[in-house]
């Protein structure tokens, strides 16, 4: 057994989607180290020895040069920059996974409350039909039922064992599914504790358009891949620069005459000139990555507002259908087949009565919690879309993640 707070601190850790999702950060240091050194190459040493011929004989010259390339464009500089940028968007994804992993994991967990509900309903009622069988047996034994009756009940208590079947297996199903979200164990699925909370309207839809535009973590996550790639832009600028080579050389000439060898040393600096090649392909590459952010941006933020209306009506509907009910309606069950058995004993209906009553009276009781399902299904997409928790009770503080 395992409450809705201590199974989003479980999630939290060891949900497969998020762990795939934390793991992106070591792109991020990966992008850290390529920035981090402070030359562009490694410096380079080139040694030339050979001989000198003369008519006077022979000499040996030797030519030795020590080179480094230097940037002069402050490309370590963006390139750092566009480390940390591709860090914030690393971290708003996985915060935007982190979230959909909390959202699903709550409307996991108060599925499994309802589908415990319809096992205890489905008990109930194989309860109920084995105390009606045994009110036919005694009427048969006492000769006031006819036969067909005992079939009837049979049949009956059958029926609702298969039913109860059914829904410990759908049960069971949604245990599994709540282990698989939130990386529990499948061989000991959770069992949910608690109660489901009471379904309740939805704030204003313009309230809600208005924070998500601060808190849904697509956009944050969006808006920080278009800081990236802007970034990456720059830095693609900035290395078309042409980056100069500077070293020392230094030559031995040897003389084959009796002026004997000469020591020459020598300050080197060459810089290519950037006529064909300015880093075409990566700056193009760069804005058309910038381009393709700012589409998609854009693209979140025009279907944004849609999804939540879309979500807002869904949800105020499940809960309108949910209100309807009231909250006399689950309680109440009980008392009424309570009720059909007493009516049945007594002779004021006879067992097809009794059970066209069961069934209506199931039936009431499995669409309210049907109501009940679709409420916590369609708030937990409109909290998913707005990137908050819009209701709050006594299982879970109601704060983001």
């Amino acid at each position: 057994p395992v409450t809705l707070e201590r199974l989003l601190e479980f999630a939290d850790t060891h949900a497969p989607v998020l762990r795939a999702a934390r793991s992106t950060r070591s792109r991020a240091d990966a992008a850290d180290a390529a920035a981090a050194p402070r030359m562009p190459s490694n410096p380079e040493l080139t040694v030339y020895v050979g001989p000198r011929f003369g008519d006077m004989g022979t000499g040996v010259e030797v030519q030795v040069s020590l080179m480094q390339e230097i940037q002069i464009g402050g490309e370590r500089g963006r390139r750092v920059e566009a480390a940390e940028r591709f860090r914030t968007q690393t971290e708003a994804e996985i915060d935007q996974v982190r979230w959909f992993v909390h959202a699903d994991v709550h409307a996991a967990f108060h599925r499994a409350l309802v589908e415990r509900e319809r096992v205890r309903l489905a008990q109930r009622v194989v309860e109920f039909q084995a105390e009606v069988l045994r009110v036919v047996e005694r009427q048969i034994a006492a000769g006031a039922a006819a036969p067909l009756a005992l079939r009837l009940a049979q049949a009956e208590v059958a029926q609702a064992q298969q039913q109860l079947v059914a829904a410990e297996q759908v049960y069971a199903a949604s245990c599994i599914r709540l282990a698989q979200l939130s990386g529990w164990p499948v061989t000991t699925p959770p069992e949910p504790v608690g109660h489901a909370e009471s379904p309740r309207e939805p704030p204003a839809l313009a309230t809600l358009q208005t924070l998500a535009r601060e808190r849904v973590p697509s956009l944050v996550a969006g808006r920080a891949r278009v800081q990236a790639t802007l970034a990456r832009v720059a830095v693609a600028d900035r290395e078309a620069w042409p980056r100069p080579t500077v070293g020392v050389q230094y030559n031995r000439e040897g003389s084959p005459t009796r002026a004997g060898a000469f020591d020459i040393i020598m300050g080197v600096v060459s810089v290519p000139i950037p006529s064909f090649q300015t880093n075409q392909g990566a700056r193009a590459a760069a804005r058309a990555e910038v381009v393709v952010a700012e589409a998609e941006l854009e693209a979140t933020l025009a279907l944004l507002d849609g999804q939540i209306a879309e979500a807002h009506s869904a949800t105020t509907a499940a809960a309108r259908r949910a209100l309807a009910y009231g909250t006399e309606i689950l309680p109440r069950f009980e008392e009424n087949l309570t009720l059909l058995r007493r009516s049945f004993e007594l002779g004021e209906i006879d067992i097809l009565a009794l059970s066209t009553g069961r069934e209506r009276f199931l039936r009431i009781q499995s669409d309210a919690l049907t109501a009940q399902l679709d409420f916590f299904v369609a708030s937990a997409w409109l909290e998913r879309v707005v990137g908050a928790e819009l209701w709050t009770d006594d299982q879970h503080d109601g704060s983001a993640p």
